[in-house]
């Protein structure tokens, strides 16, 4: 697989604690606009940009200056040097020297039907943009919304595709031909100041996308249903004569030559009408574009559907620079593992009726800030798909397994696939799910143990329960009477050397991996019955935390599973409730909410995802809520979490949401038994225009931590989260420290385990 990062890029340094950083793909891309000094480009979830003053490439999203996430369009006016991005969800930016002001109004507008915005243009200071229920123009200077055009008959709404300028005519791109007005007319919020095209060869077509050129005549893509889609030239006063045809997908007028993109092929015309070059496949790449532009120096680029923002000399188009931030290959997340300094992405996911969605197989991992996907040179991943999980065996370095929903296991060596075990390669121990005529493999949970043996869940038939000992020996576990419907995740507990899986029913099941087996009520002993677990976590104290439709529930006397008997009945187990005091108002904890998942730090504090809320941390008894980020008040994508995972060593928390991945430093990391001998802190030292947190890693659990200025006056103490400490370079009462050298002691409660550091303030 083509790696994503092939020339000079913006190094990510080390993320600062409270800092969020996005991990969208920039495989996929969409748009491409010139800004003079900057070319943009745009993915599913935001923007970035070449520099061509310094050659980098720098990422604009929700994460760094953006408001919001999934771009629909987006387009620069050189006149006033704004960049305007509106999004999927009708909700605008305006960009100028990367500052950013925002423009709700068109989301937050009570507007039935269709609301998106289509297309961009820019006249006298003024945005005007194509949306789907008219046309709505932006005053660019004072940044606000100037009037709103609805071209439907007697006023009602009416999709507008796309808006150009000639020298004297506002057009306007429908599904039924072209719309004109005087562009420096009155009252074109009249619908009858409008002209409808009714004679030329674009009258009842769907016209999608318009460019002028450089004396003014229209250029249109139009499609009839009876044809592919075609380009016009305007060759008199509103008279269209084709210029080709084929599976266009957009045009631009760049440079003095009309610029086409086709689905295998990029083609040049000059103004004439008259084709002057086609580039077709360059170097390794097939062409694939979705956009592109012509600069002045000849070169084209191009927002390329797999191989990110590609660019090629026009006229010695042999050689392909491929420019893009580093990312996964897609958005997609259903799981992410954290292990040791490298995070797994699996891209799959599953419907409520058992059938895939039909992502492709792969497992996408990030070491420090280069991203990476499993390669597959003996082809063995070919028509899997839908990897749920993967799990990294503890006793062999670089040794993986991941279950792919409806084909098997597929094993991985130095993130190379070198096997896919299914019902034919395990003696059975693998069991396909038989109906009629249709059978699939539904292997979906894998956890491996401290011996490097792997527990695997498989759906919908009598041994739900699968294991590959260390040894390379399969074998499965009859669990008939226990389960009956889909079992998609599993645990190892570490305590009790139980296996704990679950999926649909609102039952938690356990196994001793030998005979004994039994299932979890999450009702038997809670005070507010659910009807669904989503996520089951174990804590650094053993205790189980079940994520629900209705909250959080904890067991805490999970070594009496097997007191009934062990023989697969009912558990006599309890599932608690938390109650908490909020305001003075007594509440479980967060009942309202529906817990999709969750995530131990090394503060043993958990973060919870949940389906509409956002994402919470709270303590770690669960009686106090520490955070709680929604859309509204952080960079957070969305307020539907997938799934969670934190990097043990960094306390980076990474956050899979239906609109892509991020991650956000948190205040914790785990903490070794023993301090480390090298206390690190970050950042060392601290610069005048540092405003965050400095963190301070390396401590025994919990540590008391206090700072001493050279004289040895403490300036301030805390407690360590995990492993870590966080200072913001302030004394107790909110002053700012001096500068010079601040040292750092800590010691257990107790007084033992010793550590000190020193960190350094330049003010």
């Amino acid at each position: 697989m083509l790696s994503l990062l092939s020339c000079t890029v913006t190094a990510k340094a080390q993320l600062a604690v409270g800092k969020w950083r996005d991990h969208f793909s920039y495989y996929r891309l969409y748009k491409v606009c010139d800004a003079g000094d900057r070319i943009y480009c745009s993915a599913a979830g935001g923007l970035f940009y070449y520099d061509l003053d310094d050659y980098t490439v720098n990422r604009m999203n929700k994460t760094t200056i953006l408001n919001d996430v999934g771009v629909s369009v987006f387009n620069y006016d050189p006149t006033t040097g704004n960049l305007v991005v509106a999004y999927n969800n009708a909700n605008v930016d305006i960009v100028k020297n990367d500052i950013v002001v925002n423009i709700g109004d068109i989301k937050r507008a009570n507007i039935g039907g269709n609301k998106s915005i289509n297309n961009i243009a820019f006249y006298n200071h003024r945005a005007y943009l194509a949306c789907g229920f008219g046309i709505v123009v932006v005053d660019l200077v004072r940044h606000e919304i100037m009037e709103t055009y609805y071209l439907g008959q007697d006023g009602t709404y009416l999709n507008i595709n796309d808006i150009a300028f000639t020298d004297s005519l506002i057009v306007a791109a429908t599904d039924d031909g072209l719309l004109t007005a005087d562009k420096d007319g009155r009252n074109l919020n009249l619908v009858s100041n409008w002209s409808r095209d009714t004679l030329s060869l674009l009258s009842g077509q769907k016209v999608m996308a318009l460019a002028t050129d450089n004396q003014g005549s229209i250029l249109a893509l139009a499609c009839s249903a009876a044809s592919d889609t075609t380009l016009y030239r305007e060759v008199g006063a509103l008279a269209f004569a084709p210029v080709t045809s084929g599976n266009i997908r957009n045009v631009k007028f760049c440079n003095g030559k009309t610029v086409l993109c086709k689905s295998h092929d990029i083609e040049l015309y000059d103004q004439q009408g008259t084709l002057v070059k086609r580039i077709g496949d360059v170097d390794w790449m097939e062409m694939n574009p979705n956009d592109a532009l012509l600069t002045a120096d000849g070169r084209l680029w191009i927002a390329h559907d797999w191989a990110s923002m590609a660019v090629v000399d026009a006229d010695n188009p042999q050689k392909v620079t491929i420019l893009a931030p580093s990312g996964p290959t897609d958005d997609n997340v259903y799981g992410l593992v954290a292990f040791d300094s490298t995070l797994y992405v699996c891209p799959g996911g599953h419907r409520t009726t058992y059938a895939g969605v039909y992502n492709p197989s792969n497992v996408y991992f990030l070491k420090g800030s280069e991203w990476r996907a499993l390669s597959d040179p003996d082809h063995i991943m070919a028509g899997t798909y839908d990897v749920l999980q993967v799990a990294v065996n503890p006793k062999k370095k670089g040794s993986m397994l991941a279950a792919s929903w409806g084909s098997g296991i597929l094993e991985i060596e130095n993130n190379r696939v070198v096997n896919l075990y299914n019902s034919a390669t395990t003696d059975g121990a693998l069991t396909l799910f038989t109906q009629g005529d249709f059978s699939s493999l539904f292997t979906g949970g894998i956890a491996f143990d401290k011996n490097g043996n792997a527990w695997i869940t498989n759906s919908l038939v009598s041994s739900d329960l699968a294991v590959r000992y260390s040894n390379g020996q399969w074998d499965n576990f009859n669990t008939a009477n226990m389960v009956s419907r889909d079992i998609d995740q599993i645990i190892w507990d570490s305590i009790n050397d139980l296996k704990i899986f679950w999926g649909r029913e609102n039952k938690v099941f356990v196994h001793d991996g030998k005979s004994q087996m039994a299932y979890i009520d999450p009702n038997n002993g809670a005070r507010l019955q659910t009807s669904s677990v989503s996520s089951v976590v174990q804590d650094h104290g053993g205790n189980l935390w079940l994520g629900t439709n209705k909250g959080i529930k904890v067991i805490y006397d999970l070594n009496r599973v097997f007191q009934n008997g062990g023989a697969g009945e009912a558990s006599p187990v309890t599932c608690n409730n938390i109650l908490y005091n909020e305001n003075g108002i007594t509440e479980y904890l967060m009942a309202y909410e529906s817990v999709t998942c969750m995530a131990v730090d090394g503060a043993n504090r958990k973060w919870v995802g949940t389906s509409t809320g956002g994402l919470y941390l709270i303590s770690a008894n669960g009686q106090q809520q520490i955070a709680h980020f929604t859309t509204a008040n952080s960079p957070l994508f969305s307020d539907k979490i997938l799934t969670l995972a934190v990097m043990p060593w960094s306390g980076e928390l990474f956050i899979g949401t239906d609109k892509g991945l991020q991650s956000y430093r948190t205040t914790a990391t785990y903490a070794f038994s023993e301090p480390l001998d090298n206390i690190h802190a970050f950042p060392n030292p601290v610069r005048p225009d540092f405003d965050g947190l400095i963190a301070i890693k390396g401590f025994t659990r919990n540590a008391i931590v206090h700072i001493t200025d050279a004289a040895g006056n403490t300036v301030y103490s805390t407690r360590a989260d995990g492993g870590q400490a966080v200072w913001n370079g302030c004394t107790h009462d909110g002053k700012k420290v001096a500068s010079g050298v601040y040292y750092v002691f800590a010691s257990a409660e107790d007084g033992t385990m010793r550590s000190a550091t020193k960190v350094m303030i330049i003010r």
